[in-house]
């Protein structure tokens, strides 16, 4: 349907309701006092528009901003874990300032989406990742997911991947408030990997040359035991580089007040989390540093009542961030190699004290960290929104206009002083002894040089305009209830590694109605446009339905004693994603290339290289959503949400599979073939109980998302378990393993025998992983690699809150647990030796003749064998996890033991990520890297208002 269509389609739908109202003189009391008055007095947030929560026929969840100041976290999104059903997030990272996470709605439903594509608001406005990440808990109101096709429709073609809607505190008529919120704590880290000492390592090396069948390289392991001989060292890297524990901090103040004609909202906030590293500044104050963040937040929302008809909303905030860290190294650079750096391999300083080092790792990490330097950022970002509203009710009462306008923008500057000092080799002969010189002094090999270096000035920008204008309507006609909008929208979005900012447009509209507060129709649309199409492809239209029936306000309920709200609803529709990493295809584009060879003497020419053809019909991602849900209140205090949903997305960018011969110089082009259907439900059940002196309450919630392509393009493969198609997105796929290769399996020669099934990775001996064979050809390869298990994104996540307040005494626990998620080991940890890698605990029980029925990891080796590192079910654990994400403890003093003019005092204790449950021994399940850990913390805190 074109452009103009749909704009005049929406004009008489919105003519006809003023039309409908002006032929109506009598108003009406509101028929909905009967409905409970909880529900009946809520307002859901759906981003472009709100509705009242009886009314609401979409899937949405709202939790309030006090919830998430009861987890400890520099990242308001991490707050969010487990607490949203639908809502999945994965921690990626501990380390303070870069622990974004990735995060899904409703699971996966395309390839070409990852953990970060949902669309996230923010008052009203889209915004990017960054300025939520940085926000405190403390100012946030309330946090709502869309899930389904009627609050999605109108976000149009940017709404497939879900939205997260954030709320900031307003001000409220009344006194002026004041609260003053601190907390100080501290980290640690949950779980680090665990490596053997220099006597354990020496003698498992040893092992690993015997069955490669070399010279062992440490003839006396002994002497590593004792550890205080530099020559023999044995280092724990861990203990040398990090602290038990760093300090967090926060603190912030908020005013809050206001009347009829002014109301009010501020909020300062001051955000300190140090890293982990160890005497970062002992020897040099000039360069040495330790991992810190710092943030400052400021807020201000003011809402004016400038006369009967016209209010008007300002708001402006300013966060700045300064990102601290060693120069020269990442985090994960300097974690991986204390994991990787074994305790016998140099000591942290030599006999002549100049600092150790290793030719086979040139990486000394308590070096690096106390004289390397300091790496920093600096972030400014900045939001200012305005908006108006202007009641209408001369031209017919319940209408309004609206305008709204916001800019935000983001600012990064870098800066980086970088100091080498060189650091020295202990040289060693062929039986681990020191080398002399003639003077019976010990010899060193000198690694690096002195030097300084200064970074500064680098910088990246992000800007944000938006301008939005519309018309809300609200009108009763006895027992009709009309509520509508239309919205025109306009985006314009750059960063300075954007060549061609991101423009988009669109009108959009909703119009619920509901009969004597018992039957919804909710119809909403988004047109939405945008220029990264071609000219006639910008456009789409997205519309979405959504029916509800208020079966408790039927007269077979209305007098029930024990049902107090029931509503069924319904809803099906489209939306939409695009995908900045495809942007312009149905341009013809020229990629620089490194060039050719041509003529006799196969000179070489640099030059360009024709990307893929040209797709004028390239187009959007569709996602149809067909959803059911029942909301249920019984006795005043149980509630029942369900969700039962099931998607399909069409659309999915991929370039076809097909044999094009290198010499014709071109590529087919990106086609909107692919195909994924998802589905799954969500729950939420909760009890509240309460007397005047001690309340109680439980709540528990269940999430299922599961998807499988339908349509992906692939080569042609001999066997079915080979194809992705009807498989899920992100499924692990391996080989299965079937034990060990036995001295048993081999003749008198140490040849595999032929009866035996044959590795084609490479040579096999005693104590390598056997395969089992799924093609039977006898040779094992990547043709018996299968789907296996699930993948790292759970498919079920649990979440259960339960607390309590008595006599002033507070109490509130939350769990979350996943499952149906798989996790493979990393190879540095389950590897050693090979490149040089440590050993770790969980190769203790290595395979040898002598241990072969009870061997847990294959033969030590020092060489690299293909067949042992294949992806394989041998490396996959169970993921699932139970973990007690936070437990708060609280005391709030009575009025009449606090200071005058304060209204309100409590202590609080608080601990985050306290205990995990998982079936991974040593490391931490919920994220196995090797870089910086998660972090459990606990601290103190104070809540004084006035």
């Amino acid at each position: 349907m074109k452009k103009p269509y749909i704009t005049l389609f929406l004009g008489i739908l919105f003519s006809c309701l003023v039309f409908f109202a002006k032929a109506q003189k009598k108003t009406v009391t509101d028929t909905t006092s009967s409905i409970a008055d909880g529900l009946n007095k809520g307002i859901v947030e759906l981003g472009l528009r709100t509705e009242k929560a009886w009314r609401n026929t979409a899937s949405v969840f709202t939790i309030s901003g006090e919830e998430l100041t009861r987890m400890t976290s520099g990242n308001l999104l991490n707050t969010l874990q487990g607490r949203i059903p639908g809502l999945t997030i994965i921690t990626g990272s501990g380390e303070p300032g870069y622990d974004n996470p990735t995060f899904y709605v409703r699971g996966q439903s395309s390839w070409n989406l990852g953990g970060g594509s949902v669309l996230i608001y923010l008052d009203g406005f889209q915004v990017d990742m960054g300025a939520i990440t940085s926000l405190s808990a403390y100012e946030i109101e309330s946090v709502t997911l869309l899930k389904d096709a009627v609050a999605l429709a109108m976000y149009g073609m940017e709404g497939g991947s879900g939205v997260i809607m954030f709320k900031t505190k307003r001000g409220q008529e009344g006194p002026n408030k004041i609260i003053v919120n601190g907390r100080y704590g501290i980290q640690r880290a949950i779980q680090l990997p665990k490596v053997m000492n220099a006597y354990d390592y020496t003698r498992y090396y040893n092992q690993a040359l015997t069955n490669d069948g070399l010279a062992v390289r440490y003839p006396n392991p002994e002497l590593y035991k004792a550890g205080n001989d530099p020559l023999h060292p044995n280092v724990n890297w861990y203990d040398e580089v990090l602290k038990q524990n760093s300090v967090i901090q926060n603190y912030n103040l908020s005013f809050k007040g206001g009347n009829s004609k002014a109301k009010y909202f501020v909020f300062m906030d001051h955000t300190d989390f140090s890293g982990l590293y160890k005497n970062a500044k002992e020897l040099d104050k000039d360069f040495g540093t330790n991992a810190q963040y710092r943030r400052e937040n400021i807020r201000a929302n003011l809402d004016l009542q400038m006369s009967k008809n016209l209010s008007v909303q300002a708001s402006i905030s300013g966060i700045t961030e300064d990102k601290y860290t060693p120069a020269g190294f990442t985090a994960t650079s300097l974690f991986n190699n204390m994991m990787r750096i074994p305790a016998a391999a140099f000591p942290v300083k030599n006999p002549n004290n100049s600092w150790g080092n290793g030719s086979a790792y040139d990486f000394n990490p308590v070096q690096l960290l106390k004289q390397n330097g300091i790496w920093s950022s600096h972030t400014r970002n900045i939001q200012t929104n305005f908006s108006f509203a202007e009641k209408l009710d001369a031209i017919t009462p319940g209408l309004r206009f609206n305008g709204a306008v916001s800019y935000s923008n983001q600012y990064v500057g870098y800066y980086a002083k970088t100091f080498t000092v060189p650091s020295y080799e202990i040289r060693k002969d062929a039986n681990d002894n020191p080398i002399l010189d003639a003077s019976g002094k010990i010899t060193y090999s000198q690694r690096g040089v002195i030097g300084e270096s200064i970074s500064d000035g680098e910088t990246s920008h992000w800007y944000r305009t938006i301008l939005q204008a519309w018309f809300d309507y609200n009108r009763t006609f006895g027992k009709h209830t009309f509520t509508g909008k239309l919205l025109a929208k306009k985006q314009n979005y750059s960063h300075n590694g954007m060549v061609y900012p991101l423009r988009n447009q669109g009108i959009s509209g909703n119009m619920t109605y509901d009969y004597d507060a018992k039957y919804i129709v909710d119809l909403s649309a988004g047109y939405t446009g945008s220029a990264d199409f071609a000219e006639g492809q910008r456009y789409g239209l997205f519309p979405a339905l959504g029916l509800g029936w208020i079966a408790s306000q039927e007269n077979f309920l209305k007098e029930s004693k024990d049902i107090d709200f029931l509503k069924l609803r319904v809803s099906y529709g489209k939306t939409g994603n695009t995908n900045e990493n495809y942007r312009f295809l149905y341009q013809q584009w020229v990629n620089s290339s490194s060039g050719f060879l041509f003529g006799d003497e196969n000179k070489w020419y640099e030059g360009f290289a024709e990307g893929p053809f040209a797709n004028p019909k390239a187009s959007w991602e569709v996602k149809k959503i067909f959803n059911i849900g029942v909301d249920l209140q019984m006795f005043k205090k149980f509630s029942l949400n369900l969700d039962l949903f099931s998607e399909k997305r069409t659309g999915i960018i991929q370039i076809d599979q097909a044999d094009v011969p290198d010499y014709t110089g071109f590529s087919l082009p990106y086609m909107n073939s692919g195909e994924v259907k998802n589905s799954g439900f969500e729950a939420v059940l909760a009890y509240n109980n309460q007397t005047p002196t001690f309340e109680y309450y439980v709540k528990g919630m269940l999430s299922f998302a599961r998807n499988k392509i339908i349509s992906i393009s692939e080569t042609t493969q001999p066997q079915d378990y080979l194809y992705r198609k009807g498989y899920a997105i992100s499924q692990y796929r391996g080989l299965v393993s079937n034990g060990y290769y036995e001295t048993s399996d081999f003749d008198a020669d140490g040849k595999l025998l032929t009866t035996v099934v044959q590795s084609g990775y490479s040579n096999v001996k005693p104590g390598d992983l056997k395969y089992i064979d799924q093609d039977g050809n006898g040779i094992i390869n990547d043709y018996d690699k299968k789907p296996i298990n699930f993948s790292n994104i759970p498919e079920l996540t649990l979440g259960f809150n339960f607390g309590f307040r008595y006599k002033g005494f507070d109490l509130d626990a939350f769990f979350q647990a996943v499952t149906n998620r798989t996790v493979i080991l990393p190879q540095a940890y389950t590897t050693p030796f090979v490149n040089n890698n440590n050993i770790t605990i969980f190769s203790e029980n290595s395979w040898t003749p002598q241990n072969a029925n009870g061997a847990t990891s294959p033969r030590l080796s020092s060489l690299n064998s293909l067949n042992n590192t294949q992806s394989s079910d041998f490396w996959m654990r169970d993921g699932s996890f139970l973990k007690l994400r936070s437990l708060e403890l609280g005391y709030t003093f009575p009025k009449r033991s606090i200071i005058r003019n304060m209204e309100m005092v409590r202590l609080f204790l608080n601990g985050t990520n306290i205990f995990t449950w998982d079936k991974i021994d040593h490391l931490e399940a919920e994220n196995l890297s090797m870089g910086y850990p998660l972090m459990r913390s606990f601290s103190l805190g104070l809540k004084v208002k006035f």
